[in-house]
Order: C-alpha cells, then sequence, then structure tokens
C-alpha cells in the first residue's frame, strides 16, 4: 500500500485492488511487555468507519522502525501511545521524523491534544513529513476497560474494517478471552488509536448490539 495527499486534503490509499480515501490515517503502539509490541495504523474514512490498515510487531526498536516507515509509506500523521511508559515514549519521540510535545520550545502556547494539528507541530520541526507521539490521555490509559468497552461500541456498530491479509494478528487477538484482551498489546494500540480518533471526531455515542462474542462482528475487506 501507498498513501499520497490530495488536492482537497484528503489522503488516498492505493491497494491491491482499489484506491480508498480517508480523512486521516493514525496509528496506536501497544508497548513489549509479555509478549511482542504492536504497532496499529488506522485510517478514518470519509464515512465515517474505520480501517485498519497494517500492523507490526516487535520488540521498542522494530516498532520505532515500523512506525518510521508507517510515517513515510501511509503518511500516519500521530501515534497515540500509553506515555506512562516514560523510557519508550522518550525513545520513539528521539527517532528521524518523530517528535513530542516536548519538542516545541516553552515559550509557545500548546493547545489541547485533540486541537493542535499536525501542520502546527510540524512547524516547529520544519519538517512537513514529521509524525507526532502523542500521549493517550489518562483517562484512556488509566481506564482501559472502559476504553476497551467503548472501542467494542464501535465494532459492534460495523464501524471498524480490518485488512485481514495484512493485520492477522489483530484478527486473531480480537478472539480471545476478555482476559486476554485486557493485557494484550494489540488491544492497547487499537484502544489507543481508536479512541483518539473517537474523541477527535466527538463521536461518543454509538448503538451497541447485545450478541456474543462482539469480537464476532468484523466486516470482511478485500482491498
Amino acid at each position: 500500500m501507498q498513501a499520497q495527499y490530495l488536492q482537497d486534503g484528503a489522503i488516498a490509499v492505493s491497494g491491491t485492488v482499489r484506491e480508498e480515501r480517508f480523512t486521516r490515517i493514525w496509528a496506536g503502539i501497544g508497548w513489549p511487555d509479555r509478549d511482542a509490541g504492536y504497532l496499529c495504523v488506522v485510517g478514518e474514512r470519509e464515512d465515517g468507519r474505520y480501517h485498519v490498515l497494517y500492523e507490526h510487531m516487535g520488540g521498542l526498536s522494530e516498532l520505532g522502525r515500523a512506525a518510521i516507515e508507517a510515517k513515510d509509506r501511509l503518511l500516519v500523521e500521530n501515534i497515540w501511545v500509553d506515555a506512562r511508559d516514560a523510557v519508550a515514549t522518550s525513545y520513539l519521540r528521539t527517532l528521524e521524523g518523530l517528535c513530542g510535545y516536548e519538542d516545541i520550545p516553552k515559550s509557545d502556547p500548546i493547545c489541547p491534544v485533540l486541537t493542535t494539528t499536525c501542520s502546527e507541530m510540524r512547524q516547529h520541526k520544519h519538517d512537513e513529513r514529521t509524525a507526532i507521539v502523542v500521549a493517550a490521555p489518562d483517562r484512556i490509559t488509566g481506564n482501559f476497560r472502559s476504553a476497551l468497552e467503548k472501542t467494542r461500541g464501535v465494532i459492534m456498530a460495523g464501524n471498524l474494517l480490518i485488512h485481514e491479509t495484512r493485520c492477522p494478528k489483530l484478527i486473531y487477538t480480537l478472539r480471545q478471552p476478555l482476559d486476554e484482551l485486557l493485557k494484550s498489546p494489540v488491544m492497547k494500540a487499537l484502544v489507543w488509536v481508536i479512541t483518539a480518533l473517537e474523541d477527535h471526531k466527538g463521536n461518543d455515542t454509538f448503538q451497541v448490539q447485545e450478541t456474543e462474542p462482539w469480537y464476532g462482528n468484523l466486516p470482511k475487506n478485500p482491498s
């Protein structure tokens, strides 16, 4: 897959079958723990649904390389992480082409996370290809079970598409028991980015169908 900006500001991603348009493409990272860490790239389509485009697993250095590749190839603008792991977060922000809020001069006013644009941040880096490593809000990292349930609502509403051939680990993980999901770097990466996209869109309400299991309702996308 390869992404490019269009004149109207949208992002076009070319796949093996067709080209799709997205309003923004963000990523989430679940840090390595007992399992390998996980990078998840999600695009917000023009119809408001989300499309998981790419995944990568590995240690911290591998995730860093994958984040840079996703920034260059898929035009990822924001990378959401759990900043409570200060070592991993700082490492990611030191990589060429990535930055964080501490990189802004102290004299400059910083808007709230969800209203600061990527272009404003990049002006300080003098590099239009810079991706921003953003801390997931404390209310999300500190209430992961609830954030997982919010992501559940997105899935149950049919608003999450997954590129199955490129994201097999995510497909597998979504079918695991809840206890496993709560500890999974895969789910953390997905939850960080989906909740951020939902907050940015201001969409805090959606219809949740009471069917079991909730993770079995995954729209397919062959592209």
